[in-house]
Formats: C-alpha cells, sequence, structure tokens
C-alpha cells in the first residue's frame, strides 16, 4: 500500500512528526502525510483510503487541534502545497464574490482583501489557520464568524463525488458546522463589499493589535481551548460567559503541567514553553473542566479538536 501511495501522489512521508504542523508544536507521528495538489489527486487519494479502510484525516494549518503523543493513524492530508487560489470571481454594485481555495491562510486572506478595499473579514483578522479549518470550525470572534461572508462551499464526500451547498445548507453555528462525515473542504465563495483599501487595512491592524495585546501569540500556543458557555436561559438580559474568565476566576492562571502551561495572559490558552506533550496539555484540560464544574457548575465544551493515539 506504501508504494501504491507514494504512486497516487508525488508528496508522500512516511512516519512524519506532526509537532512540526501544529501551532502548539506537540503531535506524534502520522503514518502517511499526504500533500495533494490537484482536485484529481485527492479524489484519488480518498477512493483509495475507502477501498483500504484507512483513516483519512485533513490537517489544515494545525491550530485549534491537539496531536496526543503517538499520532495519527492511517493518511494524513495537508492541501496547502495545491489548493492556494484567491481571487475575485464576480462584481456587481459593490458587492464582490471572492473565490478561496481552502489551502489559503486567514492571514493572506485577510491581507489580500484588505489590499482590494473589500470588507467583511476584518473580525477574523489575527486568527491563524486556512479556509477549510476556519470553515469546518466556523472560526471566528466576539466581532463576528466567516460564515457571515460565506455563500457556498464546494467539498469533496469520501467516495470522491464533488458537491457544492449553499450557506443555508450547510447550517453553520457557533464555532461548528454541519458538513457531511468525511467530506474534505476544496473552497468556497465569500461575499464581500468595496470598501477604502486604507479603512479596512485600518480595522484589520486595529484587530490584531487586540489580538497580539491580550492573547499569547509568542510562543506556541493552542488557540481558544474551550467555547465561550451558552447561557441555558435565552432571556436577553442573561450575561455573557466567558471561558477565559471563569478559568481565570477559578485560579486556574499560570498553572504548569510538564513543559505545557495555562497562559499568565489569557486563561483561554494553553501554550507551550518547551517539550511539552499532547498528555501534559490534556492534564490541563481535564484539570480546567473539573474545577470550573466544581466552582460554577458549568460544564465547559473543548473548541480544539482532540485526535491521536494515547
Amino acid at each position: 500500500m506504501k508504494e501504491e501511495l507514494k504512486n497516487l501522489c508525488g508528496s508522500v512521508y512516511f512516519d512524519e512528526p506532526l509537532s512540526r504542523l501544529t501551532t502548539i508544536r506537540v503531535g506524534g507521528p502520522a503514518d502517511a502525510l499526504v500533500y495533494p495538489k490537484t482536485i484529481d489527486e485527492l479524489a484519488t487519494l480518498a477512493q483509495f483510503a475507502n477501498k483500504n479502510h484507512l483513516p483519512l484525516f485533513v490537517l489544515g494549518a494545525g491550530s485549534n487541534l491537539l496531536v496526543k503523543d503517538k499520532g495519527i493513524r492511517g493518511i494524513v492530508v495537508n492541501l496547502s502545497q495545491g489548493f492556494n487560489k484567491v481571487g475575485v470571481e464576480n462584481e456587481k454594485d459593490g458587492d464582490v464574490i471572492l473565490y478561496v481555495e481552502a489551502g489559503v491562510g486567514i492571514p493572506r486572506l485577510v491581507d489580500f482583501t484588505a489590499e482590494e478595499g473589500l470588507t467583511g473579514l476584518e473580525p477574523i483578522s489575527g486568527i491563524p489557520g486556512n479556509l477549510g479549518g476556519a470553515l469546518v470550525m466556523n472560526a471566528g470572534t466576539p466581532d463576528g464568524d466567516i460564515s457571515n461572508a460565506v455563500m457556498s462551499a464546494t467539498f469533496l464526500e469520501k467516495d470522491g463525488k464533488i458537491m457544492t451547498w449553499d450557506k443555508e445548507r450547510i447550517k453553520f453555528s457557533y464555532r461548528e458546522s454541519h458538513f457531511p462525515k468525511g467530506a474534505i473542504i476544496l473552497s468556497a465563495h465569500l461575499q464581500l463589499t468595496r470598501l477604502a483599501s486604507e479603512l479596512v487595512k485600518g480595522r484589520v491592524q486595529k484587530y490584531r493589535a487586540q489580538r497580539v495585546e491580550t492573547q499569547p501569540l509568542n510562543v506556541p500556543n493552542l488557540g481558544s481551548v474551550f467555547k465561550n458557555p451558552i447561557p441555558k436561559s435565552s432571556k436577553g438580559s442573561e450575561k455573557k460567559l466567558f471561558a477565559g474568565k471563569l478559568i481565570e476566576e477559578a485560579g486556574l492562571k499560570d498553572i504548569r503541567v510538564g513543559g505545557a502551561r495555562i497562559s499568565p495572559k489569557h486563561g483561554n490558552f494553553i501554550v507551550n514553553e518547551g517539550g511539552a506533550k499532547a498528555k501534559d496539555v490534556l492534564v490541563l484540560i481535564g484539570l480546567i473542566k473539573d474545577k470550573v464544574r466544581e466552582k460554577y457548575g458549568i460544564s465547559l465544551e473543548t473548541e480544539v479538536r482532540i485526535v491521536g493515539d494515547e
């Protein structure tokens, strides 16, 4: 199967450490790491995995992802080498349709829109990751999610069939989307609006500066570990809850396990201070869940995706 896999795609690596591909620099090896460059290669790869009953996992830019210490079995796919086109496809009366492929990084996408004078993506300025991962988890901030700009998304089903769904069918929700199980995002169409480039650049710089000031972006980190809890009551007067504040008020800020640490800068971030293992991070995640539940009766839900073998 290794020989057959190498014939399917030019860039295939076996027993490849995934720590270098995650933002927290943690993670064991992938049995096979593959970089398909075309939709045909990707479709053939999906069919190969399906035929041989091999797990297939799509790894984006490695943000909001914790790979366990024994790594990921089967095939890990990365789209960064072939699916990186972005451009204006259509424009009418100031409304602009942007075509973006799944491997395009969010920082690059936001910079492109700022240069072009397109507004709508400023709230996600400074978010790491690529478009594919951002769509799957509906990446965003309290000021807005990427779903606000989505018109449609095209994806590959596990049997190799290509589908396009509009925004309503995807059914975005808070840090979630509802693509079919096993779907691989290929591209999306985003709807943005013309605005003076300097105004868009100013907004982008403002959002990025806020993130630098409040988050530990200068060290390897996991991104936001937990989703902000949604109050059970739907009354308008209900106070909004923030995971980071709950963690800090529970006295957990700055706690260390091995090389992992709950950031002293932001309670909802876990950082790697050097030599951290996934097991260290998992201990901190479990500790946070237990303490917040004990103090507030709130069960925090992880925003970060945890994959792989112990």
